[in-house]
Protein backbone atom coordinates (compact mmCIF):
# COMPACT_ATOMS: atom_id res chain seq x y z
CA UNK A 1 0.00 0.00 0.00
CA UNK A 2 0.81 3.41 -0.45
CA UNK A 3 2.28 6.22 2.15
CA UNK A 4 4.09 4.80 4.88
CA UNK A 5 4.28 1.27 7.09
CA UNK A 6 1.75 2.32 9.65
CA UNK A 7 -1.10 2.53 6.92
CA UNK A 8 0.09 -0.61 5.26
CA UNK A 9 -0.29 -2.36 8.83
CA UNK A 10 -3.67 -0.26 9.73
CA UNK A 11 -5.45 -1.57 6.30
CA UNK A 12 -4.40 -5.05 6.64
CA UNK A 13 -5.65 -4.96 10.31
CA UNK A 14 -8.86 -3.67 9.07
CA UNK A 15 -9.69 -5.70 5.91
CA UNK A 16 -8.05 -8.83 7.70
CA UNK A 17 -10.73 -8.61 10.34
CA UNK A 18 -13.44 -7.97 7.74
CA UNK A 19 -12.24 -11.25 5.74
CA UNK A 20 -12.64 -13.00 8.94
CA UNK A 21 -16.46 -11.48 9.54
CA UNK A 22 -16.70 -12.72 5.78
CA UNK A 23 -16.14 -15.95 6.48
CA UNK A 24 -18.36 -16.36 9.50
CA UNK A 25 -21.22 -14.95 7.68
CA UNK A 26 -20.59 -17.36 4.56
CA UNK A 27 -22.38 -20.54 4.87
CA UNK A 28 -22.23 -22.26 1.37
CA UNK A 29 -19.44 -23.71 -0.29
CA UNK A 30 -19.73 -22.61 -3.58
CA UNK A 31 -19.25 -18.37 -1.84
CA UNK A 32 -15.86 -19.95 0.24
CA UNK A 33 -13.34 -18.19 -2.07
CA UNK A 34 -15.43 -15.22 -2.79
CA UNK A 35 -15.42 -14.87 0.89
CA UNK A 36 -11.74 -15.10 0.99
CA UNK A 37 -10.99 -12.39 -0.76
CA UNK A 38 -10.61 -9.66 2.03
CA UNK A 39 -8.79 -11.90 4.20
CA UNK A 40 -6.30 -12.51 1.25
CA UNK A 41 -6.23 -8.90 0.43
CA UNK A 42 -5.45 -8.31 4.65
CA UNK A 43 -2.55 -10.66 4.01
CA UNK A 44 -1.00 -8.98 1.34
CA UNK A 45 -1.21 -5.14 2.74
CA UNK A 46 0.77 -7.39 5.54
CA UNK A 47 3.44 -8.16 3.54
CA UNK A 48 3.58 -4.22 2.15
CA UNK A 49 3.60 -2.87 5.50
CA UNK A 50 6.81 -5.09 6.41
CA UNK A 51 8.28 -4.19 3.01
CA UNK A 52 7.83 -0.69 4.02
CA UNK A 53 10.13 -1.50 7.70
CA UNK A 54 12.82 -3.46 5.89
CA UNK A 55 13.05 -0.55 3.08
CA UNK A 56 13.10 2.38 5.27
CA UNK A 57 15.31 0.13 8.45
CA UNK A 58 18.71 -1.21 7.20
CA UNK A 59 18.81 -3.65 10.16
CA UNK A 60 15.31 -5.12 8.45
CA UNK A 61 17.32 -5.98 5.29
CA UNK A 62 16.74 -9.64 5.82
CA UNK A 63 12.98 -9.51 5.53
CA UNK A 64 12.79 -7.24 2.15
CA UNK A 65 12.97 -10.76 -0.58
CA UNK A 66 10.21 -12.58 1.19
CA UNK A 67 7.96 -8.89 2.04
CA UNK A 68 8.54 -8.33 -2.00
CA UNK A 69 7.57 -11.79 -2.93
CA UNK A 70 5.17 -12.03 -0.30
CA UNK A 71 3.42 -8.92 -1.83
CA UNK A 72 3.62 -9.85 -5.72
CA UNK A 73 3.22 -12.96 -5.29
CA UNK A 74 -0.88 -11.84 -4.70
CA UNK A 75 -1.07 -8.99 -7.03
CA UNK A 76 0.73 -11.23 -10.16
CA UNK A 77 0.02 -14.48 -9.36
CA UNK A 78 -2.76 -15.48 -7.01
CA UNK A 79 -5.89 -13.00 -8.21
CA UNK A 80 -5.78 -13.47 -11.76
CA UNK A 81 -6.44 -16.92 -11.28
CA UNK A 82 -8.40 -16.48 -7.34
CA UNK A 83 -10.78 -13.66 -8.98
CA UNK A 84 -12.27 -15.35 -11.77
CA UNK A 85 -12.47 -18.74 -10.12
CA UNK A 86 -14.06 -17.67 -6.77
CA UNK A 87 -16.54 -16.03 -9.45
CA UNK A 88 -16.97 -19.31 -11.66
CA UNK A 89 -18.04 -21.05 -8.49
CA UNK A 90 -20.75 -18.61 -7.32
CA UNK A 91 -22.05 -18.48 -11.09
CA UNK A 92 -25.64 -20.43 -12.02
CA UNK A 93 -26.18 -19.07 -15.80
CA UNK A 94 -24.35 -20.88 -18.13
CA UNK A 95 -23.45 -18.06 -20.98
CA UNK A 96 -22.17 -16.05 -18.36
CA UNK A 97 -19.96 -19.12 -16.25
CA UNK A 98 -18.90 -19.74 -19.74
CA UNK A 99 -17.55 -16.03 -20.21
CA UNK A 100 -15.89 -16.22 -16.71
CA UNK A 101 -14.36 -19.77 -17.90
CA UNK A 102 -12.05 -17.75 -20.59
CA UNK A 103 -11.07 -14.82 -18.27
CA UNK A 104 -9.66 -17.86 -15.86
CA UNK A 105 -7.86 -19.44 -19.03
CA UNK A 106 -6.61 -15.97 -19.47
CA UNK A 107 -5.54 -15.65 -15.53
CA UNK A 108 -3.76 -19.21 -16.07
CA UNK A 109 -1.76 -17.53 -18.44
CA UNK A 110 -0.68 -14.98 -17.16
CA UNK A 111 0.34 -17.07 -13.68
CA UNK A 112 3.02 -18.90 -16.07
CA UNK A 113 4.18 -15.48 -17.70
CA UNK A 114 4.42 -13.75 -14.83
CA UNK A 115 5.41 -16.59 -12.75
CA UNK A 116 8.16 -17.14 -15.05
CA UNK A 117 9.18 -13.34 -14.77
CA UNK A 118 9.75 -13.50 -10.83
CA UNK A 119 11.65 -16.71 -11.27
CA UNK A 120 14.17 -15.92 -13.96
CA UNK A 121 14.52 -12.28 -13.83
CA UNK A 122 15.88 -10.09 -11.07
CA UNK A 123 13.03 -8.61 -8.58
CA UNK A 124 13.27 -5.41 -6.35
CA UNK A 125 11.13 -2.86 -5.02
CA UNK A 126 12.29 0.73 -3.55
CA UNK A 127 10.26 3.63 -1.98
CA UNK A 128 9.91 6.80 -4.18
CA UNK A 129 8.90 8.99 -2.31
CA UNK A 130 5.09 8.07 -0.96
CA UNK A 131 5.01 5.03 -2.84
CA UNK A 132 7.18 1.82 -3.68
CA UNK A 133 7.98 0.94 -7.09
CA UNK A 134 8.27 -2.80 -7.97
CA UNK A 135 10.52 -3.60 -11.06
CA UNK A 136 10.18 -7.48 -12.62
CA UNK A 137 13.79 -7.88 -14.79
CA UNK A 138 13.66 -5.17 -17.27
CA UNK A 139 9.98 -5.38 -17.91
CA UNK A 140 8.18 -1.61 -17.58
CA UNK A 141 5.07 -0.78 -15.78
CA UNK A 142 4.80 2.68 -16.41
CA UNK A 143 3.36 2.35 -19.76
CA UNK A 144 -0.26 2.91 -19.78
CA UNK A 145 -0.78 0.13 -21.78
CA UNK A 146 0.74 -2.44 -19.49
CA UNK A 147 -1.68 -4.45 -17.45
CA UNK A 148 -4.65 -3.95 -19.41
CA UNK A 149 -5.06 -7.70 -19.95
CA UNK A 150 -4.76 -8.00 -16.10
CA UNK A 151 -8.00 -6.79 -16.03
CA UNK A 152 -9.65 -10.04 -17.77
CA UNK A 153 -8.70 -12.06 -15.14
CA UNK A 154 -8.41 -9.75 -12.05
CA UNK A 155 -11.94 -7.26 -12.85
CA UNK A 156 -14.06 -8.67 -15.67
CA UNK A 157 -15.52 -11.58 -13.91
CA UNK A 158 -17.20 -9.44 -11.64
CA UNK A 159 -18.84 -7.41 -13.96
CA UNK A 160 -19.57 -10.61 -15.69
CA UNK A 161 -22.12 -11.97 -12.89
CA UNK A 162 -25.73 -12.30 -13.07
CA UNK A 163 -25.14 -10.90 -9.38
CA UNK A 164 -26.18 -7.45 -9.35
CA UNK A 165 -23.39 -6.65 -6.13
CA UNK A 166 -21.15 -8.22 -7.42
CA UNK A 167 -21.46 -6.42 -10.68
CA UNK A 168 -21.46 -2.85 -8.59
CA UNK A 169 -17.90 -4.23 -7.15
CA UNK A 170 -16.29 -5.16 -10.48
CA UNK A 171 -17.32 -1.33 -11.74
CA UNK A 172 -16.14 -0.02 -8.84
CA UNK A 173 -12.64 -1.94 -9.10
CA UNK A 174 -12.64 -0.88 -12.99
CA UNK A 175 -13.09 3.04 -12.06
CA UNK A 176 -10.18 2.52 -9.62
CA UNK A 177 -8.05 0.67 -11.84
CA UNK A 178 -8.49 3.84 -14.45
CA UNK A 179 -7.92 6.22 -11.58
CA UNK A 180 -4.18 4.52 -10.68
CA UNK A 181 -3.63 4.43 -14.38
CA UNK A 182 -3.99 8.21 -14.92
CA UNK A 183 -2.72 9.01 -11.43
CA UNK A 184 -0.09 6.49 -10.15
CA UNK A 185 0.48 5.03 -13.48
CA UNK A 186 4.55 4.42 -11.92
CA UNK A 187 2.82 2.81 -8.92
CA UNK A 188 0.70 1.09 -10.41
CA UNK A 189 1.18 -2.38 -8.47
CA UNK A 190 0.95 -0.77 -5.25
CA UNK A 191 -1.92 1.53 -5.08
CA UNK A 192 -4.40 -0.54 -7.51
CA UNK A 193 -4.19 -3.11 -4.98
CA UNK A 194 -4.79 -0.82 -2.19
CA UNK A 195 -7.49 0.22 -4.08
CA UNK A 196 -9.02 -2.87 -4.96
CA UNK A 197 -8.28 -4.20 -1.47
CA UNK A 198 -10.19 -1.54 0.60
CA UNK A 199 -12.96 -2.13 -2.18
CA UNK A 200 -12.74 -5.99 -0.98
CA UNK A 201 -14.48 -4.91 2.16
CA UNK A 202 -17.96 -4.78 0.34
CA UNK A 203 -18.12 -8.35 0.03
CA UNK A 204 -19.18 -8.55 3.34
CA UNK A 205 -22.28 -6.84 3.14
CA UNK A 206 -22.54 -8.95 -0.16
CA UNK A 207 -22.19 -11.97 1.37
CA UNK A 208 -24.94 -10.77 4.55
CA UNK A 209 -27.30 -9.55 2.00
CA UNK A 210 -27.48 -13.46 0.32
CA UNK A 211 -27.98 -15.13 3.37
Amino acid sequence: MCFSAEVSFGASAVISTVGVVALKKNKQKEKLFFAMIPLMFGIQQFFEGWLWVALENSSYKYIEAWATFGFLIFAQLIWPVWVPLSTYRLEQNKQRKQWIAYSLIIGVILFIILGYRMLFYPVSAHIDGQHIFYQVGHFQSTNWWSGILYLFPAVLPFILSSKRQINYLGIAMLLFFVVAKVFYLKYMISTWCMFAAVLSIYIVFIIKKER
